[in-house]
């Protein structure tokens, strides 16, 4: 289930503006976002909207640019419903220069790490299984050049969702004051399910890049850029 995918996914992920930013930093992301989003869906919503049937009762519903502004208002609304000490990361995979899944998001939580209790990320990530999980879960350690980590993929399920698979991550940042991350996404479709640790094991070597220059209010736990 958690084995690499026959074919080669490559990843984007980046950080969604924290709750109170200003106005123009916000818009100017919501552009952003919807560059990338046609970018890479624009010729797949323009032939959508060509082979719309002339006499359907309705018009296709949107551009690649209103759906990708649609994706960021929807990004920026999570963002803002998260706690303090946490912030929102969103994703494509691609397969080749095609996108294939978008978007995916992940919630990262930061914490001041526990010197003295290093084991107590194996419990955060449900190592040993958590409620809803159908399978005894897979844990993979992961090494990056700002501190080690481990992610751990489970098939689970809900009356809600049907079943899903989670996958929980802890990445220890070495640092003056070492700070914990826990990254948290869920997927569906076994195809995704298969992909997502590399996902996500890439998202971290990425945040390990850029520890140095993300600054951490650590009264707060939480990350401020």
């Amino acid at each position: 289930m958690t084995s690499e995918p026959d074919v080669e996914v490559s990843w984007f992920w980046d950080w969604v503006p924290a709750a109170g930013g200003d106005d123009t930093q916000r818009q100017r992301w919501t552009g952003y976002v919807a560059g990338l989003v046609d970018a890479w869906a624009g010729e797949k919503v323009a032939a959508a909207r060509a082979d719309w049937p002339a006499d359907a009762p309705e018009e296709f519903p949107f551009t690649a640019g209103e759906l990708g502004e649609a994706v960021a208002h929807d990004l920026l609304a999570r963002a803002d419903a998260l706690a303090g000490n946490s912030r929102l990361l969103w994703g494509a995979a691609f397969t080749g220069e095609k996108v294939r899944w978008m978007p995916l998001l992940v919630v990262a939580e930061f914490l001041r790490a526990r010197a003295d209790d290093p084991a107590y990320l194996l419990a955060e990530v449900g190592a040993e299984g958590l409620d809803g999980d159908v399978r005894e879960p897979t844990v993979d350690y992961v090494s990056t050049e700002r501190g080690d980590g481990v992610r751990v993929f489970a098939l689970a399920g809900s009356e809600e969702e049907g079943a899903y698979g989670r996958l929980d991550a802890a990445l220890r940042l070495e640092a003056e004051v070492d700070v914990d991350v826990l990254l948290r996404t869920r997927v569906f479709g076994l195809e995704q399910m298969a992909a997502i640790g590399h996902g996500i094991e890439a998202l971290m070597h990425m945040i390990a890049g850029q520890s140095a220059e993300l600054r951490f209010d650590l009264a707060a736990g939480r990350a401020l850029s």
